[in-house]
């Protein structure tokens, strides 16, 4: 089965969540994250039917991060279903599942954030869940692509101490990511 398609789409959504984590910085950098102050609505319309021309100030960064979290959260359940349906292996699989499930969690936490007016707590799980989001939609993409699959054929094997230093800069990594959340 050609995985073409797949790979492109699996790429388009790295794209878009990337451009996501970057609305969702100027929204904590301008410190807008109440500008649109209820949720699911947005003043009370339904989120895509919010008028354009009131969108200024905090609100055009607030507004826009959720309307594109939206976009990027239905384009995961299509990378979700889309792998489901193709002929890949059972990880990768359940690899889209995971991503389905945190997008909706990061969703869930963006909406709750603004229910109870900005926790640290809470925005900190926010933000770090939004980039091992990223994280998880970029593994999904370099098991597709083509160099996955050529390095996969040439059978290397790891050493277990090279995996032992990949667990501590990993978890130095998310040591970072909730400092700098915080």
């Amino acid at each position: 089965m050609n995985l073409n398609g797949l790979r492109i789409y699996s790429k388009f959504v790295c794209i878009l969540t990337f451009a996501l984590i970057f609305l969702g910085g100027l929204v904590k950098s301008t410190e807008s994250g109440l500008s649109v102050p209820d949720w699911p609505t947005t003043y009370g319309h339904f989120m895509f039917a919010f008028p354009l021309d009131q969108m200024v100030g905090g609100i055009k960064y607030e507004h826009t991060h959720r309307m594109l979290a939206s976009i990027v959260g239905l384009l995961t359940l299509g990378l979700c279903v889309w792998l489901f349906r193709s002929n890949v292996a059972l990880w990768l699989k359940r690899l889209g599942l995971f991503a389905f499930i945190a997008v909706i969690a990061q969703g869930i936490l963006g909406g709750l954030t603004v229910k109870y007016f900005l926790p640290v707590w809470l925005s900190m799980m926010h933000g770090v869940l939004a980039q091992t989001f990223f994280i998880i939609v970029i593994m999904i993409a370099y098991a597709l692509s083509e160099e996955y699959v050529a390095r996969k054929k040439e059978q290397t094997i790891v050493d277990g101490k090279w995996i032992k230093l990949v667990i501590i800069f990993t978890m130095m990594v998310y040591i970072q990511l909730i400092l700098g959340n915080w």
